[in-house]
């Protein structure tokens, strides 16, 4: 795979997680979240350690990418993407979704939206990724 477009897939999947993250969570969610307020940091706390959350999204799009390009089958892009995605999200999303329900008093809708979201973010991915990576001769 070629270095540029493994670096391409992995600057523009690090746009999208933060984008994608900040729409779900401080758009979507942000009146859920504010109903159980208790739980979570300030915002001024959660600002001053917002760096550590974009080391997070660029590991993750570094991970996702490198384990793309290992698996990548002489089949249609889109196909592969759609499938990765899901698979990501079965391997993130939807456990640690299930896994903070069970740590945090949260109501279970919050986390069905955590599933939803960040499981649609994670196709999304999946697509980008492939759409990046895809061999030039490959079928479309």
């Amino acid at each position: 795979m070629a270095m540029k477009k493994t670096i391409g897939a992995i600057v523009a999947g690090f746009v999208l997680l933060v984008a994608g993250r900040y729409l779900i969570h401080s758009v979507l969610l942000a009146s859920t979240y504010r109903e159980s307020d208790g739980l979570w940091r300030a915002e001024p706390d959660m600002m001053h350690r917002l760096w550590i959350m974009h080391v997070a999204n660029l590991l993750f799009a570094v991970a996702a990418v490198l384990i793309y390009n290992r698996g990548i089958e002489p089949k249609p892009w889109l196909g592969q993407g759609i499938r990765f995605g899901i698979l990501l999200a079965l391997a993130t999303a939807v456990p640690q979704s299930l896994i903070e329900y069970v740590v945090y008093p949260i109501h279970h809708q919050l986390a069905l939206h955590w599933i939803i979201g960040e499981g649609g973010l994670a196709v999304l991915l999946g697509v980008l990724i492939a759409a990046i990576c895809r061999p030039s001769t490959a079928a479309a």
